[in-house]
């Protein structure tokens, strides 16, 4: 009896698993910026690699809520830069932005309007500056990444060109005391990152630390010790292959276990069988 009784458990499991809830869904045009970030940090490691950055900050304060995709530390200055992969012709009206793409089948062209990126920038450093009562100066930049002509004639300051804004963080940009700005970069707190290759979905949030603590035969680990996780998937269970910052590994089995996040204010759930790779952001 114990044989069949454990087998129907885990069949029930195995159900329960498949109706857990499953990330957002992410529009392909997310899924193109998200891409865009990522060449556009290995060229900014690559071209300074004495600079500390920084990846999808995330801000949670009473005032509001803001995300900045990177912030970076070179000696005395801090910048804070919006990446924006926008195809197309770029300007500036109103106080918003014009987006014109030529169709390549039709040559039809297409115009959409975005809100201002330098707005919704200088409102998450605020927000970031209020957060940690930092007196540090941080730099605003919005790096414009595969567009064709960029035709902006505010004050607000913008790249296109990968070798023009490495020039300007190395010779441009206003200093702050050290302490102050390197305070501010350590405090920032960057998201951490949840991926399902179902429809290639992804999320950056912040992982509640109660959700983060696994008992192993070395002792507890947790987001103290953990860098990433992969998550093997089966039937009734899930194989969770941790890797640690030491680079050591660990590999545990989990039936249905669940994580809470914070995203935008909000407290959401999520089962890690609808999860394949977890990386927990620098804190």
């Amino acid at each position: 009896m114990g044989i069949f009784r454990n087998f129907f458990r885990k069949i029930k499991l195995g159900f329960t698993r498949r109706n857990e809830n499953s990330l957002p869904y992410v529009s392909n045009e997310k899924k193109y910026g998200n891409l865009g970030e990522d060449v556009f940090f290995n060229c900014i490691k690559k071209a300074l690699p004495d600079c500390q950055i920084k990846r999808n900050i995330i801000i949670d304060s009473d005032e509001g809520n803001a995300e900045i995709d990177c912030l970076l530390l070179y000696q005395n200055k801090l910048f804070a830069i919006e990446i924006k992969r926008w195809k197309g012709y770029i300007s500036e009206q109103n106080g918003e932005i014009l987006q014109r793409k030529v169709d390549k089948w039709t040559e039809e062209i297409h115009a959409k309007r975005h809100k201002s990126p330098f707005k919704q920038l200088g409102r998450a450093i605020y927000l970031l500056r209020i957060q940690n009562s930092s007196r540090a100066w941080i730099n605003s930049v919005i790096f414009f990444e595969d567009v064709s002509a960029v035709n902006i004639d505010s004050c607000n300051v913008w790249f296109n060109k990968m070798g023009d804004l490495i020039q300007y963080i190395k010779l441009n940009g206003k200093e702050s005391n050290y302490r102050e700005a390197f305070s501010l970069f350590k405090k920032a707190v960057s998201a951490d990152y949840l991926y399902s290759s179902s429809f290639e979905k992804s999320l950056h949030c912040i992982i509640l630390d109660e959700s983060i603590n696994f008992k192993t035969d070395l002792g507890i680990v947790n987001r103290n010790n953990i860098m990433k996780i992969k998550i093997i998937h089966h039937w009734s269970y899930d194989g969770l292959y941790i890797t640690l910052k030491d680079n050591s590994n660990i590999i545990l089995k989990s039936e249905n276990l669940k994580i809470k996040v914070r995203d935008n204010g909000l407290i959401n759930e999520y089962a890690l069988s609808k999860l394949d790779y977890i990386a927990l952001g620098e804190r």
